[in-house]
């Protein structure tokens, strides 16, 4: 290995006139130890060269940066921190500056050269100047997952690891709210505590990446797991597109759970933000837990998405995982044989997906429930008519039939039946508490907020109420105006209407209240704008119609709310 010492007090290019721009002099490359300014060890082959940085230096050095997944959200300041402690270095031609499973110490940017990234001694793709490497070793703290081999003499510039981590913390501390509260909505970190989920905050990396490009290449060691937090990506196998995945998403799991390879190759659609987390990371955060609480949450995942699973309950299904088996399988291991009763038992794809051996027919993929519909009455007595089988290596979570229905108590449309009266009941006895609940708030305990609108018979207050704290819509109807116009009747309608209709889509009566003046009905607050107001604004749908052409419009129905009347 060629060695060298670090000057922070480097010559400049222009101390020699006879030598052409952008050259370096022979008698400013030292051997010995490579070290940085700070005194950290460099690992890598390189000859450390001193160079003073020229503007034109800085400016190649902050684009560069700008331009690459992990450093792109930093501002100028910490740019120009990063690029002031950078050391030159440059690699022979047909010399390694790293290999496979070396210990990684430093990231570099490529000024003038080229050069070739090998895994597994085959040629995966080739840097160009301005290309960024060497950064995941050192972001997930694992051993470099390629080789990189100089295809030219090249020149480098170089930031040894310690100066790298500090700009990720500080990546990482500028985001972690932002990240925390994305956290919550993401499956895979559900059944984890708070403290958990804190401690994963504080070291979840941001990655951004643009369109078409690639994020990780099917056969490349794996180390790390991705949350896409912005965009969508396609996920390829030989160059096939296998699925699309989008905000929520995780892939690159297995990486978590063992050393192991990219099943597949995942292209950026858009531009793609997403939250990287490294196996050691996790680990030292999770310890010996990141197996079982990995696998439990994409386990319920399955569960959550299945027709006919998600309608077991918590206690049920909590059971069912507990007893659950998991198993790692090899690419065409048979899971179900041609010919067995197909009600024998349930899985859960954690890693990879099953077919049908002589179709090819995908029957479930990753985070997907299986086997549960031959556990129906209409389909007991079928029988596999093809081998099951996995398509790529991977991981299964299965249970046998005889223990799924111990766990559940019982036949499963029976029990799914039952979980639904259950389920009725306690709704019914619910809204009977919270109308009873009602019958407390007062009217000269309402907190007037403002005036929301000017009704047909009077104004619609937005109140608060003390009892609860929660936010009323109050409507007003005057009295006089009523007993002139012979209302009485239509008013006593929308009241019994009110009380009898109960449904999540439509806005949920409390009660009714009236003084010397006024009749008030109190209904639920749902902020927004009426749609009679929007329908006005905008016009009535049409349809357009022109001669042998016909264009039909689909109206897709967003949540709201309907007024009875």
């Amino acid at each position: 290995m060629n060695n060298s010492k670090q000057d922070p007090q480097s010559v400049d290019d222009n101390e020699n006139p006879n030598k052409q721009s952008g050259e370096v002099d022979n008698e400013n490359k030292k051997k010995g130890p490579n070290m940085t300014a700070e005194g950290e060890i460099i690992y890598e082959n390189i000859i450390a060269v001193q160079k003073k940085k020229t503007p034109n230096d800085n400016t190649f050095i902050i684009t560069c940066l700008k331009n690459h997944f992990v450093f792109y959200n930093l501002n100028e300041a910490e740019l120009e921190n990063i690029v002031k402690k950078m050391f030159y270095c440059e690699v022979a031609i047909n010399d390694y500056i790293f290999k496979q499973s070396d210990n990684a110490t430093s990231f570099f940017i490529l000024e003038r050269g080229a050069m070739e990234v090998i895994v597994n001694e085959k040629s995966k793709r080739e840097l160009k100047a301005g290309d960024g490497f060497g950064e995941l070793a050192l972001l997930y703290n694992a051993p470099r997952s390629a080789s990189v081999k100089a295809l030219e003499h090249c020149f480098l510039w170089g930031i040894d690891r310690n100066t790298f981590r500090r700009a990720v913390e500080e990546m990482i501390t500028k985001e972690y709210e932002e990240n925390r509260k994305f956290m919550e909505v993401v499956r895979f970190f559900h059944n984890l505590t708070n403290e958990q989920k804190d401690a994963i905050a504080a070291v979840l990396i941001v990655q951004k990446f643009y369109k078409n490009q690639v994020i990780v290449t099917e056969g490349d060691p794996a180390s790390s797991f991705y949350i896409i937090k912005e965009g969508n990506v396609t996920v390829l196998k030989a160059n096939k597109e296998v699925r699309k995945l989008y905000k929520g998403d995780s892939f690159g799991e297995q990486a978590l759970y063992y050393n192991t390879v990219r099943q597949m190759t995942v292209r950026a659609e858009d531009e793609v933000k997403c939250l990287a987390l490294g196996r050691d990371t996790l680990t030292k955060v999770l310890g010996d837990q990141v197996h079982a609480v990995t696998f439990r949450n994409l386990q319920k995942w399955a569960f959550d998405k299945n027709v006919h699973l998600q309608k077991l309950n918590k206690a049920q299904i909590d059971k069912v995982l507990d007893v659950m088996k998991i198993s790692s399988y090899k690419a065409g291991d048979v899971i179900m044989k041609k010919g067995t009763v197909a009600n024998q038992k349930i899985v859960v794809i954690i890693e990879g997906s099953l077919k049908k051996a002589k179709s090819g027919m995908i029957v479930a993929s990753k985070a997907q429930a299986w086997g549960e519909e031959y556990m129906l009455e209409s389909n007991k007595n079928k029988t596999f008519e093809d081998d099951i089988v996995m398509e790529t290596d991977g991981v299964i979570a299965e249970i046998t039939s005889e223990n799924f229905v111990e766990c559940i108590g019982g036949n499963l449309e029976e029990i799914i039946a039952n979980n639904q009266k259950n389920q009725e009941k306690k709704m019914q006895k619910a809204d009977q508490n919270k109308r009873k609940e009602f019958q407390n708030i007062k009217l000269n305990e309402l907190i007037y907020i403002k005036t929301l609108a000017f009704g047909q018979f009077g104004p619609v207050y937005l109140v608060k109420a003390k009892y609860d704290n929660n936010y009323y819509a109050l409507k007003s109807f005057n009295k006089a105006q009523i007993s002139e116009q012979s209302l009485e009747k239509y008013i006593c309608q929308e009241k019994a209407v009110l009380e009898l209709v109960n449904f999540p889509f439509i806005i949920q009566y409390a009660r009714s209240f009236k003084d010397s003046c006024d009749v008030y009905f109190l209904v639920e607050y749902i902020k927004g704008i009426e749609l009679f107001d929007i329908i006005r604004d905008i016009g009535i749908f049409f349809f357009q119609k022109k001669k042998n052409q016909k264009k039909d419009y689909q109206i897709r129905m967003i949540r709201s709310f309907t007024q009875p009347q």
